[in-house]
């Protein structure tokens, strides 16, 4: 009898040393995986920002990635965030709105982190002239760049009848337009006004990138260049792919290491962060 109960306190010792190697060797584990993010974290602690921009542009746009309230709102969080040390702006766009457009252009050139534009398939009209507000301009070689005065010249914006606009320096002499017949109807004032606008848009693109205003103008009127044509007359300062585009914002915030954040931010679940946190995407927290 007594032998019976020594094995069975012998056995329920093993099992209990069993238990006991189990616990540490499992909380070991947690520790470690509670450790290497929070190491990791410490080390890549800075951001680049990527802010995308994609179809129509426009104030009333319903799309959350084309209106100037959600840029400001995007770069703004950017630029309030001291862990980002600069910004990608990732364009895909025919343009839209120019006094939109004019908008987003002012909200880059104010940033206080660099600005990178990256063009994906498109960047044309009034959205290039947003990419030539940033600090460097890349794309892929078949990125599709320029249409520059496209959407003045069959605009019924002014006229129902489709014009031409043609630059005219005497809207340079001053940043203040100039007074226009009242009788906005009449084809004359239309016309007047597209050049008005379309003279301003050249000067505008022609301070961003350094380019003279002669020059933009035999560029203009709707001509539409791939990516190496586009970095041959000076649209462009690189081919390269977003990567790329994302390699040169950390040179130019002086950073080696970052992680990539889309902005404006999601709002996460717990779970979804979790598994985000953890690299758990295999094996998800349900």
């Amino acid at each position: 009898m007594n032998l019976r109960c020594d094995n069975m306190s012998e056995d329920n010792k093993k099992w209990s040393n069993i238990a006991i190697g189990i616990f540490i060797i499992l909380s070991v584990v947690v520790l470690i995986l509670l450790i290497l993010p929070l190491s990791n974290l410490a080390v890549e602690s800075d951001e680049i920002a990527v802010v995308s921009i994609e179809g129509e542009i426009s104030s009333n746009s319903t799309n959350i990635k084309s209106s100037p309230e959600s840029i400001e709102n995007a770069l703004n969080d950017a630029n309030s965030n001291e862990k980002v040390k600069a910004i990608v702006l990732e364009i895909d766009s025919e343009g839209g709105s120019l006094v939109a457009s004019e908008e987003i252009g002012d909200l880059i050139k104010n940033s206080k982190k660099p600005v990178i534009a990256y063009i994906k398939d498109k960047s044309l009209n009034e959205a290039y002239l947003i990419a030539s507000s940033c600090d460097y301009i890349l794309s892929s070689n078949s990125s599709l760049i320029g249409g520059l005065g496209l959407s003045f010249a069959n605009n019924n914006k002014y006229s129902k009848t489709e014009l031409t606009a043609n630059f005219d320096e005497k809207y340079l002499n001053s940043n203040k337009t100039n007074k226009i017949n009242s009788d906005s109807s009449s084809l004359a004032s239309a016309q007047e006004m597209i050049n008005q606008d379309y003279t301003l848009f050249i000067k505008t693109i022609s301070e961003n990138r350094n380019l003279s205003t002669s020059y933009l103008v035999e560029l203009s009127f709707g001509k539409i260049y791939n990516g190496n044509e586009a970095l041959n007359v000076g649209l462009i300062d690189e081919l390269g792919t977003k990567d790329k585009a994302i390699s040169i914002a950390a040179e130019y915030g002086n950073t080696s290491n970052y992680t990539v954040v889309n902005y404006p931010k999601e709002n996460k679940s717990l779970t979804e962060t979790l598994n985000e946190y953890f690299n758990l995407e295999k094996f998800p927290i349900d």
